[in-house]
């Protein structure tokens, strides 16, 4: 099982530029093109025009109130992503990665979960959910909003208080 790195390993794997086998350096169009082909991916920082990417098997929730999850647990749809959630998710990846935001992105059955600040932005056949945002300006939200309006309503889920 891998674990990050500890603050004392990680100047050495900087300086001798290793990754672990499941990271790797990416250009913002080669993550694009892995989020559009369905690929579940971690942008874990960028070094210079390049990201570094870690690949990953689920979303872990934090810190959310269990009201504020139960609006996300309500889906029992079968199958994978619709070509319009994965071209929006494409879509979300490059804005972030222009910004150089950290995110993760989580492809489950006619739905797409997209980590990144401090909530979640989940998006399933008929809405775009947000959770753990305490408003539409809080970054970066702004940076995508427009993007997520083209798809269907936003929601805003009750903030964690």
């Amino acid at each position: 099982m891998y674990s990050r790195y500890s603050l004392s390993t990680a100047p050495l794997m900087y300086l001798f530029n290793c990754y672990s086998p499941i990271m790797s350096r990416a250009t913002l169009q080669e993550v694009v093109e892995r989020v559009r082909s369905g690929e579940n991916i971690e942008v874990i920082g960028y070094e210079g025009d390049a990201a570094i990417v870690e690949k990953v098997k689920g979303v872990v929730k934090g810190e959310f109130a269990q009201e504020e999850l139960s609006e996300l647990k309500k889906r029992k749809p079968r199958g994978k992503p619709t070509k319009e959630q994965l071209e929006l998710a494409a879509r979300v990846a490059r804005r972030l990665g222009e910004a150089k935001k950290p995110f993760k992105v989580i492809f489950g059955p006619k739905e797409v979960t997209i980590r990144t600040g401090g909530g979640f932005i989940r998006v399933t056949e008929d809405a775009v959910k947000l959770a753990g945002y305490g408003s539409l300006e809080e970054d970066p939200i702004p940076l995508v909003i427009d993007i997520l309006r083209e798809y269907g309503e936003v929601k805003l889920l009750r903030p964690l208080k």
